[in-house]
Formats: structure tokens, sequence, C-alpha cells
């Protein structure tokens, strides 16, 4: 049975989809070209639906929203949240630069809310970061959170129910993390802070907020679970094959977020 926030995204994008604009939310491990296709490298069977995105306390949370509208006509974008002020937002542009053949988002540039843009003439797609602040004083309930896009005087609506949990980060990450941080030992000298001029600098970012939680989780599990449950999430064989790993990782690009949904929410990583 369809869910009643999945059905409203579904009559949403078919009603769009007939007048050639859509707005659509996205992990950050799916970057979306100008020309509404998904970067190669990021490119997955099924990617993750973000439908209810469970989020942790005191912790950042991002999500792509990829705006489809008629070239040379203005389009507005709005995010609303019910109830009020649960959680902070910011929201910052992507800006596309050319590699090894195609157009990529890489730098950002933040924009206040509500956005009014124009897609150039020949671009279809124009994507932004949504940066989602939980603080640590938000209940642990659902709100709804809301992109409203309003585009050739129609409106487009992409709902979202938000499950704040009971998983709380014991800081604000400072430095930028990769996985073998922390399945593989520190690296000889700290990483660099976020750079949030850089699309990489979120998603780092986050990955070292996930990797303090997992240090909160050792007080409850060995270690050595933790680190099986990030091996199956990639689909590595073993520690070893991972730290020696230059590839992305065997099960794709968005396998994190299986180690996320284990952190926060306990789900068994398969």
């Amino acid at each position: 049975m369809t869910s009643p926030v999945r059905f409203v995204i579904l009559l949403a994008a078919v009603s769009a989809a007939l007048s050639g604009q859509r707005v659509l939310v996205v992990s950050e491990y799916q970057r979306i070209r100008p020309d509404g296709e998904t970067v190669l490298a990021d490119r997955i069977e099924h990617r993750r639906e973000i439908i209810s995105p469970a989020v942790a306390r005191n912790a950042w949370t991002t999500f792509r929203i990829v705006v489809e509208a008629p070239p040379g006509k203005p389009y507005y974008v709005y995010v609303a949240q019910n109830p009020d002020d649960v959680v902070g937002i910011d929201v910052y542009q992507e800006e596309y630069t050319q590699q090894a053949g195609e157009w990529v988002p890489d730098k950002v540039k933040p924009v206040k809310l509500p956005v009014a843009a124009t897609l150039a003439e020949g671009q279809k797609t124009q994507s932004y970061l949504l940066d989602i602040w939980v603080p640590d004083s938000a209940p642990v309930a659902r709100f709804r959170l809301e992109v409203q896009v309003n585009a050739n005087d129609r409106w487009i609506i992409y709902p979202l129910e938000v499950r704040v949990r009971e998983a709380m980060a014991p800081a604000k990450a400072e430095t930028t993390a990769i996985p073998q941080d922390y399945v593989c030992g520190a690296p000889a000298t700290p990483r660099p802070k976020p750079d949030l001029t850089r699309v990489s600098g979120f998603v780092n970012r986050n990955i070292a907020q996930d990797l303090m939680l997992a240090r909160v989780r050792e007080s409850a599990e060995p270690r050595d679970q933790i680190i099986a449950a990030i091996l199956r999430a990639g689909g590595w064989n073993s520690t070893t094959e991972l730290c020696a790993a230059q590839a992305p990782a065997p099960r794709g690009v968005e396998w994190w977020l299986r180690v996320r949904d284990y952190l926060l929410q306990g789900v068994t990583v398969r």
C-alpha cells in the first residue's frame, strides 16, 4: 500500500512532468548534472528514496534539491517546516565544473530563502544543497519538512517526514574524515576543517560526524562489530581490503547511508 507522503510525491511528479517542471530530493551522494542526468560516477541501479529520513541530534544532515523548470522563466524555492523552527536550514546553490567531459556539481555558494532563479537556455535542472542542523534540544519525534517550488505559476511540493532519533553527536564536526580514519587508524596529520565552498566538504564533514557517533556506540557495542558493519555496508571482505582501497566501494556510492542507518537506528547491515 502506498504511504500518503509517497502518494503526494508521485502525484506531484506526474503533474509536474506534464508541464516540464519538477522538484526532486536525493542524497548528498547523488550529484545531478545541469542536463538532469546523474553524474556518471554516482550512478547506481536503485538510489535511496528520500521520503522519511532519520536524523541525529546535535548534528547536520544534507540532501540535494534538484529543480527542473522551463529555461528563461523565473522559479522560486521555499523550504517550510511544521512545527516551525525545529531545525536550522541553510541552502547552497551548486556550481558546475567540467570534469572528464561532463558538467559536475563541485563548488557551492550560500543563497537565501526563498531562492529566486532562472535556468539558462539549454539548462534543464539546477541543484542545491539543503543543509539541516538538528539541535540537541530537538524533540525525539517526527516533523514535516516541505521543499516548495513555484515555477511557471505552478506549485510543486516535495514533502518529507523527518524522524529525529535518540542518537546525539557528542560535538560539532570540526574536521573532515573518511571511513578509513576509523577502520584503519587516524591519519598522521589531522584532516582539514570542512571546506563548505565545495560539495566534498559537506560529505566529509557528515562522515566525520557519523564516526563520532560510532565512537559513542562503542560504549554499548564492541568496536570490531561496528567495523564489521562498515565493511558489510561497503562490500569489502576484510579490513585490509578497505584500508588498501583506491576504487569506489563495491556496493556503490550510497553505501555509507547503510552505515548511517546502523549508527542512528541500529538497522542491521546486510
